[in-house]
């Protein structure tokens, strides 16, 4: 079921990226901020905290993926596009955004692998976690319709005695 987009829902959808991202960084800072302080900027601190001008940068990710997916997943801006597509392009403008910090923020070493494979996994670890929630979600909602249409059945479509009159 599509619900009707406004600019409350990506500007929530802004926070809700925005705010997962920061307790996911938050998590890696309490467990390896010290050892990844001399190789990244996200962990300057050291297990103190994040860097403001971090968190800037990771609410500028997280404005940049609201509007990618603002613009893949919105019916009404790309209709023909089959889903699995529009999620693979999502994917692939997520982690060129990505390299892109990377590159320009210095989050970690572009020349180091690990970080890479780091990012990579937890990149997969997030992305599944995001397809399960929204196939719970669309099951939860069509359960819901199902037990909505069921009643007005019921119920004689809408009319208390059944008749129309």
């Amino acid at each position: 079921m599509e619900e009707k987009k406004t600019v409350f829902s990506y500007l929530a959808n802004i926070f809700m990226i925005f705010g997962v991202t920061v307790l996911i960084i938050s998590v890696l800072t309490v467990l390896c901020g010290e050892e990844a302080r001399e190789v990244s900027t996200i962990f300057a601190l050291g297990g103190k905290g994040i860097p403001v001008v971090t968190i800037l940068q990771f609410f500028l990710t997280s404005v940049l993926t609201a509007t990618i997916n603002m613009i893949l997943f919105s019916d009404g801006l790309i209709r023909k596009v089959p889903l699995w597509c529009r999620t693979v392009f999502m994917l692939l403008a997520e982690v060129i955004m990505v390299v892109i910090f990377v590159a320009a923020f210095g989050w970690f070493p572009m020349d180091m692998w690990e970080p890479w494979v780091m990012f990579f996994a937890s990149f997969l670890v997030c992305f599944g976690v995001s397809v399960g929630v929204t196939v719970l979600k669309e099951k939860m909602e069509n359960r819901k319709m199902e037990a909505a249409l069921e009643r007005i059945r019921k119920e004689g479509y809408g009319y208390q005695d059944g008749n129309s009159n």
